[in-house]
């Protein structure tokens, strides 16, 4: 009887950890999308695939990825 709570003590601490990490990466897509709060991370790691979801809809501020940002002065004259 106690080795199966324990046996399920470390499925749960193991469940938590995946959660964690996946919630971590999540969490630096929305900073690569330019959203900083740290609302993201909680939102994936406590609604899951919700949370997930919520982060992949997300439209790009811009983030650290400036590539996609075009300066006026060098497009050509038409």
């Amino acid at each position: 009887m106690v080795g199966l709570s324990i046996f399920y003590l470390i499925v749960f601490a193991v469940i938590i950890a995946i959660a964690y990490f996946v919630a971590k990466e999540f969490y630096y897509v929305a900073e690569q999308k330019g959203y900083t709060e740290r609302k993201y991370f909680w939102y994936a790691f406590l609604l899951n695939w919700i949370g997930y979801l919520l982060i992949i809809a997300l439209p790009d501020r811009g983030g650290n990825n400036k590539s996609g940002n075009i300066d006026i002065d060098q497009l050509p004259t038409l």
